[in-house]
């Protein structure tokens, strides 16, 4: 009996201290859960703290990235302005020494220009006496080149360039078959005659009356042609007015000399 009493008085207590320690046990659960809950919490906001700082720390890369290839861009750039300053000032001596050179050019070319035209002009008097008279003629255009060189107004390469005309003017003369009007004074009395000019090998007059005169490069004077060669004479002029189409003519040009 007693024993019975014992046994359930101790079952008492022991549901006793399984009550309080079931109700500790759940209090220290549920504080234990606010715990992890609250960590939780605090993690999710630590990790959105960790995401944004990621984020700005991915914006400052990105703007010190730009700000290194801006650098960068602007290091070229005064790079090539250095190198176009320097070609900039290697052209400005280059310019500097032209321009001294030119000057020395200038010095030089005023007498050179002076002496082609002084032997342009010994040329046309040795030459056959072609169209040497009037506005146009050659004595002319010498006279012109003699005002040109000693005009200040002028530039030295138009200078030069006039008087390079004046030559190349005289040099297709040489090649090439004129007829023009002219008057000519014989025994003090004025001639009209049409002059036939044959390059630089001869000149042939041919007089309203028919006459007919020839001077060839190796003499001084008109020699009288033959009546026989009217024909052809006038066929050359009517080529050299360019009347008719060229053709074969004939006249008494002087032979080959023989070198001594």
């Amino acid at each position: 009996m007693v024993n019975l009493k014992n046994l359930v008085r101790a079952s008492l207590m022991a549901t006793v201290a399984a009550g309080a320690f079931g109700g500790a046990a759940v209090a220290q659960l549920d504080q234990t859960l606010n715990v992890a809950r609250q960590n939780t919490t605090e993690g999710a906001q630590t990790q959105r703290r960790i995401d944004q700082l990621d984020d700005q720390r991915t914006d400052i890369e990105l703007e010190y990235r730009a700000l290194l290839e801006q650098i960068e861009s602007q290091r070229l750039f005064v790079e090539q302005q250095e190198v176009f300053i320097r070609s900039q000032e290697s052209e400005m001596g280059s310019l500097e020494d032209q321009i001294e050179r030119v000057d020395g050019i200038q010095t030089d070319l005023a007498p050179m220009m002076r002496e082609m035209v002084e032997n342009l002009e010994n040329f046309v008097s040795l030459d056959l006496p072609f169209r040497l008279e009037g506005e146009n003629g050659r004595l002319a255009r010498i006279e012109g080149l003699y005002e040109l060189i000693d005009d200040p107004s002028v530039s030295p390469a138009e200078r030069y360039r006039v008087i390079l005309n004046a030559y190349d003017i005289e040099a297709s003369y040489g090649r090439s078959l004129n007829a023009y009007d002219e008057t000519v004074l014989e025994d003090g009395v004025p001639v009209n005659v049409k002059v036939l000019q044959i390059g630089r090998v001869a000149m042939i007059r041919q007089y309203d009356d028919g006459r007919m005169t020839i001077r060839h490069n190796n003499s001084s004077d008109w020699e009288s042609l033959p009546g026989s060669y009217e024909a052809n004479v006038t066929r050359a002029i009517r080529i050299a007015e360019e009347v008719t189409t060229p053709s074969v003519f004939l006249v008494p040009l002087p032979g080959p000399q023989v070198a001594q």
